[in-house]
């Protein structure tokens, strides 16, 4: 039986990374689970060998795979904008074409949806690949969803993917794409969660950091936001950095994309969630971690208005640094060693 080009993520069968990639397999098991996830569908990696075909696949992995271990950054580029531009080139077909069309308009009519790159590879408890393939919000209309689609497959093959592909010891050369296309949630307020405490690994506690608008600022580690501290046995908010939130990353006028645009004044040194959508994450932290059985490093949008049923997750993945480590030791050893790291090496705890 030949494997679906499309697969919604509430009704994917238990369908795993191999066809969903990592975030399309970690959202159908967030739905699974009855964790409140905004609609989405997924461009298989069936869709996208089949679209790009036997001969230029295996053109790419010959390329791919002359790349000698120890390639310069600039040698690893060259190679990957090649690929890149052949896969740039690939047309999808009547088929695949037709398909995504059909799934897309019952998203609704020019639905704005996210296009998020996912990974055979990435999302496991070993590599979890955040930020090395590309992401585009605000996507609207059939023809900007194909050229995303695209553009997708093709980041599979820029040099910081191949890179890390590179050191975690895995090969370009076979490497394929999924797609999820998901509903745009219109975020008030958005950001990322990790079901242990990022600086010294305890497990007892949950830790959400959050901005105002969109979370792709918080992600990509390009802004400081809010962090608080929730324990997961009271519920309590054990602690909270506030910090200064002047920009938030927006719609673009056009419709199409995002912008940066200025946080109100009385908006900048408020906490960009509330006490009740801080319940509601520690819940549903606690549910994921239970749904997938290790420590998880997740991220959720709030809609337009506040309150608990405005909260939703768009990914969820196994925690790679600290899961490695005992629960005990991880408290024992790195309170206070990588509590100091982290002040003094912006990003140091949060590699995953």
């Amino acid at each position: 039986m030949n494997a679906p080009h499309i697969v919604w993520i509430h009704r994917s069968d238990a369908a795993g990374s191999d066809l969903l990639g990592g975030k399309g397999a970690g959202l159908a098991r967030l739905t699974e689970a009855g964790v409140r996830v905004p609609p989405a569908f997924v461009v298989s990696t069936a869709a996208f060998r089949a679209a790009v075909g036997a001969d230029l696949l295996a053109e790419i992995d010959t390329m791919a795979g002359g790349v000698a271990p120890d390639a310069a950054a600039e040698d690893l580029e060259a190679v990957g904008a090649e690929v890149r531009e052949l896969i740039g080139g690939v047309a999808l077909g009547d088929t695949l074409t037709g398909a995504v069309a059909k799934a897309y308009a019952a998203l609704g009519h020019d639905a704005a949806v996210a296009v998020r790159s996912s990974s055979a590879a990435e999302d496991s408890a070993d590599h979890s690949f955040a930020g090395e393939h590309d992401t585009y919000l605000w996507v609207s209309g059939e023809a900007e969803l194909i050229n995303r689609i695209r553009d997708c497959w093709a980041s599979l093959f820029t040099a910081r993917a191949m890179d890390y592909r590179r050191k975690a010891g895995l090969s370009s050369a076979g490497a394929s794409m999924a797609v999820v296309v998901q509903v745009m949630v219109p975020a008030r307020a958005a950001g990322v969660f990790m079901t242990l405490n990022p600086e010294n690994g305890d497990r007892s506690k949950v830790v959400c950091e959050s901005v105002w608008g969109l979370g792709e600022p918080v992600v990509s580690g390009s802004v400081t936001p809010d962090r608080f501290y929730l324990d997961k046995v009271t519920g309590e908010i054990v602690r909270r950095d506030l910090v200064v939130k002047d920009v938030r990353l927006v719609r673009a006028a056009s419709g199409q994309g995002t912008t940066s645009a200025q946080v109100e004044p009385e908006l900048r040194e408020a906490p960009s969630v509330t006490a009740e959508e801080l319940t509601e994450l520690l819940r549903l932290a606690k549910l994921v971690e239970r749904q997938f059985g290790v420590p998880q490093d997740g991220e959720f949008v709030i809609g337009s208005d506040e309150g608990a049923e405005n909260v939703y997750l768009v990914q969820s993945r196994p925690e790679t640094v600290w899961s490695r480590t005992s629960p005990s030791r991880a408290t024992r050893e790195g309170s206070v060693i990588d509590s100091i790291l982290s002040h003094l090496v912006p990003g140091s705890a949060r590699q995953a």
